[in-house]
């Protein structure tokens, strides 16, 4: 099968948009649910390009940091997430089923999400991913190789936004402890790329993918308190409010 004739697969089997109605019906219990337990502010939507392709990109400190791109955004949106989960509490780990998410096994090829993936955002669709691909506490690490695979091969502009609790999305707790509802924030950052032409017929070398997971980390880091910045801490001190 010919390049061109995968791509029309994938395309047919993956149209843009996909579960239209459930996918809006999950969006306004996010909302509704986050205007309830927390103090959720939203950053930067003048930022937001009218539509795709676009590929948006975040930190994942928390299984809830995931809820970002859902909340700040009114895309139709496409996820890759981790098919295990294993930081997700076990009565949330059917959400990501709900949606529809493109479902990747940490260690192993994964062709069928990246070339679903390919074949979102080749019909100009929004598509979001965490570059770590895990779950992990502050600050932020090193990126596996998907999002920016996925961003040179397709050559979509990108779309940082960075999530972040200052109560560590302890929901209840604060509730009780701190008399007041957890502290969310929700920054968007301006679209920067395309990294590439765009090729699906090219393979990028490791060190453009390494160069540009390092671009993307870093326009994620800007929208982060320094603290959660990690390796890609900018000298000045800024604060986060």
């Amino acid at each position: 099968m010919s390049r061109k004739d995968l791509t029309d697969a994938y395309i047919k089997k993956y149209p843009y948009p996909r579960r239209r109605l459930i996918r809006r019906i999950l969006q306004g219990i996010v909302i509704v649910a986050s205007v309830a337990l927390t103090e959720y502010h939203i950053e930067g939507k003048e930022n937001l390009p009218k539509d795709g392709p676009l590929l948006i990109v975040g930190n994942h400190f928390h299984f809830l940091d995931s809820i970002g791109p859902i909340r700040s955004t009114n895309y139709l949106l496409e996820f890759i997430n981790d098919l295990e989960m294993p930081n997700a509490p076990p009565s949330m780990r059917f959400l990501p089923s709900l949606w529809g998410t493109l479902k990747i096994l940490q260690g192993s090829p994964n062709l069928e999400s990246m070339r679903a993936a390919e074949a979102i955002l080749t019909q100009g669709g929004v598509l979001g991913i965490f570059p770590e691909g895990h779950v992990h506490p502050a600050p932020l690490g090193k990126p596996l190789p998907g999002a920016a695979y996925l961003a040179l091969r397709s050559g979509a502009p990108i779309l940082p936004i960075s999530t972040y609790s200052e109560d560590s999305w302890d929901l209840f707790g604060t509730l009780r402890k701190k008399k007041r509802r957890a502290r969310v924030i929700s920054r968007i950052g301006k679209p920067f790329g395309p990294l590439a032409n765009g090729s699906l017929s090219k393979v990028p070398l490791r060190e453009e993918v390494k160069a540009a997971g390092w671009e993307i980390m870093s326009h994620i880091a800007e929208l982060l308190p320094h603290h959660a910045r990690g390796i890609y801490a900018q000298p000045r001190e800024e604060t986060f409010a």
